[in-house]
C-alpha cells in the first residue's frame, strides 16, 4: 500500500510541476469548442441549429482524429510523460516481484459466500463493459436529444476512453503473454505473443475498462466525493479479478494505469472540426507572451 501511495504522489508532483511551467498570462480567447464540458452561448446555438445526423458525424470525425493522435502520441511524449510511464512500469515490476504471491494467498485464503456475491459487481457488470455501454448510451443519447453539450460530451469521453485503453490492453495482453494465476505456473511464467485467454493475464482487461470509465466520469464531473466513489468501483473490480484467480495484483495495477492515463488524455482533447461545416478547423501560429519571454503557439 505504501508503494502505491508513493507512486500516486510522484504522478501528482509531476503534474503540479508541469502546471507551474505553463504560462499564467492571459491568452486570446479560444474559438467555440463543441466537445468541451462547459459550452458557451455560441456553441449552444450551433448545437441547437444542427441536425442530429450532422452532430453525430462531427463526433465520429473527432473520435477518429483522436484515435490517430492516441496511437502516435508515444512518438511525442515529453520527459514528464516518459517519467510517469517509466514509474508505472517500475511499480508494476516491484509488485510482481514482492507482492503478487502474498496478495494472492491473502485473497484466496479469505473466500466465502458473501465475497462470492460481492465479486459479481466487478466481474459481471462494472468491468466487463456493461456499465460502460449503459453509461455511454444514456449520456450521449440524452445529451443529443436535449442539445445538452455536457452530457453528450461525457458520453463521448466514456466511449473513447473505453476504446483507446481497450486497444492498448488487448495488444499488451498478446505481446506479454503472461500466465494466469490459476494455471499454477508462477508469477514469472510468460508465453509471449499468445492469443490464448489463459496466457493473457497482463494487463487486466476488466480493470482497464473500470479505470477508464471511472477516470472519464471523475474528470468531467470534477467532484471529490464522486471521484472517491468511482475509484472504489475500480478497486472492487481489481479485487474481483484477483478473487477469481484470473489476475495477479501487478496485472490489475498496470491495467489501472492504462485506463486512467487513457481517459485523462481523452478528457483533455480539444475539438478538431468546425461543427457548422464539419471541416477541419484552420491551423495557425501565434506569438504569445510567457513567463520566459515569447512563445510560439500552434492552434488547430
Amino acid at each position: 500500500m505504501i508503494r502505491l501511495i508513493f507512486f500516486l504522489l510522484i504522478v501528482l508532483v509531476s503534474s503540479q510541476v508541469s502546471a507551474q511551467e505553463k504560462p499564467v498570462l492571459p491568452l486570446p480567447a479560444p474559438p467555440p469548442d463543441t466537445v468541451s464540458i462547459q459550452s458557451d452561448a455560441v456553441t449552444k446555438a450551433i448545437l441547437a441549429n444542427s441536425s442530429t445526423g450532422h452532430i453525430m458525424w462531427h463526433d465520429v470525425k473527432n473520435g477518429w482524429y483522436d484515435l490517430g493522435q492516441y496511437v502516435t502520441r508515444p512518438l511525442h511524449w515529453d520527459a514528464r510523460e516518459w517519467a510517469i510511464i517509466g514509474t508505472g512500469i517500475a511499480f508494476t515490476s516491484m509488485l510482481q516481484l514482492v507482492d503478487d504471491i502474498p496478495i494472492r494467498n491473502l485473497v484466496q485464503n479469505n473466500r466465502g459466500a458473501t465475497a462470492d456475491q460481492f465479486v459479481n459487481f466487478g466481474n459481471n457488470f462494472y468491468g466487463n463493459g456493461y456499465a460502460t455501454a449503459l453509461t455511454t448510451i444514456s449520456l450521449y443519447s440524452i445529451g443529443l436529444a436535449t442539445d445538452n453539450n455536457k452530457l453528450r460530451t461525457m458520453g463521448l469521453h466514456v466511449l473513447e476512453s473505453f476504446a483507446y485503453s481497450g486497444l492498448t490492453t488487448s495488444l499488451l495482453k498478446i505481446i506479454i503473454g503472461r500466465n494466469r494465476p490459476f494455471l499454477g505456473n508462477g508469477r514469472f511464467s510468460y508465453g509471449n505473443f499468445s492469443l490464448q485467454d489463459a496466457l493473457n493475464s497482463m494487463p487486466s482487461g476488466h480493470v482497464t475498462v473500470a479505470a477508464a470509465l471511472s477516470e472519464s466520469l471523475a474528470a468531467d464531473i470534477d467532484n471529490t466525493y464522486v471521484s472517491i466513489l468511482l475509484y472504489s468501483f475500480v478497486a472492487a473490480t481489481a479485487y474481483s479479478r484477483m478473487y477469481s484467480d484470473v489476475h495477479w495484483l501487478s496485472d490489475t495495477f498496470l491495467a489501472g494505469v492504462i485506463g486512467t492515463c487513457s481517459a485523462f488524455w481523452v478528457t483533455h482533447q480539444p475539438d478538431h472540426y468546425d461543427l457548422k461545416t464539419n471541416d477541419p478547423k484552420p491551423t495557425s501560429f501565434e506569438i504569445v507572451p510567457s513567463l520566459t519571454g515569447l512563445s510560439l503557439a500552434y492552434h488547430f
